[in-house]
């Protein structure tokens, strides 16, 4: 009994209650922090790929000053062994020899030609009028490999000579009987190393350097004479001692934060540096962020001031309905105020509205929902991107039209739902043949589209071909010949914008599909 009056006298727990206006401020936080979450997201999202492409362009720029450092070097090495079988010095006539050097030296990007026999001492030097007294020393230890290899020979940084200032040389083997008598060799200020990386233009605020096997600065496009013979920074140190390539966020010399890539000459082992500035991409990341704070703290402002307006006067039609309420306990005729309903009218409408736009938001959706793929509307702003990045990068990139061969009769012996899953079939071996930063995309009905980041003429047909094979291989349980033909078009060959490019790809295809099918075709 006493268990039972327990039980019939417990009290429900009374519901936690909210007011209208908690309810409404937090309404007010629910709706604007996704759009905060998702455009923090799109910012990082910009900064990752805008310092992708950073990194792109740095590793571009030091392989190509890593060429031209090659060709200049492989120009001096080729000057030097003409001159070591020149008529002079193989007649022993040292003065002639002389002249001859001193006129080829105005011609390269070397300073003097040191002539030197097995002890060292120096026979010629184009710094010095011939028949004056020849310095007792000055060439580095390095050269007397020169006599022992009977291969060119390429020096670190060393002090000697008249200058006594730091200097490169090179030196190559004056061969007679076969054997090395001589060591003709071309002295090199880091200057002219440094006017060499200057002929390749730099966009404002980066930077060129030149490191030797040991990480010490050879030559720079920027305070030469001040950092020459110093070693790199640390980070960078230890990056090229331990790979021939790559990219890393390091300092300068300066102390100014740079994303850096490197790139080692297979052909005198020195590495070329190069930074792009980091406030590039930081300085559009913080201005973003300012932007988000700024919008963020407007909306949440005009949001409040919103809700507590709403708030006041829901409120008040609320509390109007006392007086009813009141009114109906005493068994009189209630009415109520038309305000009331219209205010509820009101949020059905807006409610109604959200409704719409969240609609309207995924109708306009970028993924087809078949394959998983991006859409033509994508893909067309995806290409509109990279146009822009590679009119500024001077990079190109390749656009494939592909489409099914023999679609139409899976449709008609084994029924839609097996095209349907031909098409996903060919999305997946699609998105596995090419790369991870390549785009794939489904323009409607058997029709695909790929976009080749940084592709040339060659990966282009490369890559058409493997889609080719791929999507040509049988599919599982269908009885019909499905292969695949491709159009293959080439930014800048083939158009400069995005309609030239998707035309010119289709034209390839139809012609691919002309000629045969299962095959590709390129617009250039």
């Amino acid at each position: 009994m006493a268990d039972g009056q327990s039980v019939t006298g417990a009290q429900p727990r009374a519901p936690r209650r909210y007011s209208m206006r908690v309810g409404l401020l937090a309404l007010v936080v629910a709706c604007i922090s996704p759009a905060l979450v998702v455009a923090s997201v799109a910012v990082y999202e910009s900064y990752v790929i805008q310092k992708e492409r950073i990194f792109r362009d740095t590793i571009f720029l030091a392989r190509n000053l890593a060429a031209i450092l090659d060709r200049e070097l492989t120009g001096v090495e080729a000057g030097l062994k003409m001159l070591a079988s020149s008529p002079d010095l193989v007649a022993g006539d040292l003065a002639a020899f002389h002249e001859r050097a001193r006129e080829a030296a105005h011609f390269q990007i070397v300073d003097n030609y040191v002539l030197t026999d097995r002890d060292g001492r120096q026979l010629v030097n184009t710094e010095v009028p011939f028949g004056h007294a020849l310095p007792a020393s000055g060439a580095p230890a390095e050269l007397a490999r020169v006599f022992h290899t009977r291969a060119p020979v390429l020096t670190g940084l060393f002090s000697g000579g008249l200058n006594a200032g730091p200097a490169i040389a090179l030196g190559v083997p004056v061969i007679r009987s076969d054997e090395v008598v001589y060591s003709l060799n071309v002295g090199i200020l880091p200057e002219r190393i440094g006017n060499v990386l200057g002929r390749r233009t730099l966009p404002d605020g980066w930077v060129a350097a030149v490191l030797d096997g040991s990480g010490t600065i050879v030559a720079r496009t920027r305070d030469t004479s001040k950092f020459v013979g110093q070693k790199a920074v640390p980070a960078l140190t230890r990056a090229v001692l331990q790979e021939s390539e790559g990219s890393l966020e390091t300092v300068t010399k300066e102390g100014t934060p740079v994303y850096t890539a490197f790139s080692r000459s297979s052909l005198s082992g020195w590495t070329v540096a190069a930074g792009a500035p980091m406030a590039l991409v930081t300085t559009d990341l913080y201005r973003s962020i300012a932007w988000i704070a700024l919008g963020t703290l407007f909306a949440f402002g005009l949001g409040l001031w919103l809700a507590l307006r709403l708030a006041n006067r829901l409120t008040s039609a609320v509390q109007g309905l006392v007086v009813p309420a009141l009114a109906l306990g005493k068994g009189r005729v209630v009415e109520v105020p038309g305000t009331r309903v219209k205010e509820v009218a009101e949020v059905g409408g807006a409610m109604r509205q959200a409704s719409r736009m969240l609609a309207h938001a995924q109708h306009l959706a970028h993924y087809d929902p078949l394959t998983g793929l991006c859409n033509r509307v994508l893909f067309g702003e995806l290409v509109q991107r990279e146009l822009a990045m590679a009119q500024r990068s001077g990079e190109s990139f390749a656009i494939l039209a592909i489409d099914l061969d023999g679609f139409k009769a899976v449709n008609d012996m084994h029924g839609h739902a097996a095209g349907d899953a031909v098409l996903k079939e060919a999305a997946e071996r699609m998105a596995e043949a090419v790369r991870v930063s390549d785009v794939a995309a489904r323009l409607g009905g058997d029709e695909f589209a790929v976009l080749l980041i940084g592709a040339n003429k060659e990966n282009a047909r490369l890559v058409a071909e493997s889609l080719v094979e791929c999507l040509s291989r049988p599919y599982p349980g269908i009885r019909a010949a499905v292969s695949a033909s491709v159009g293959v078009a080439m930014f800048p060959q083939s158009g400069m914008a995005p309609r030239d490019l998707l035309e010119r790809a289709d034209v390839a295809l139809y012609k691919a599909k002309g000629e045969g099918k299962r095959r590709v075709v390129s617009d250039v």
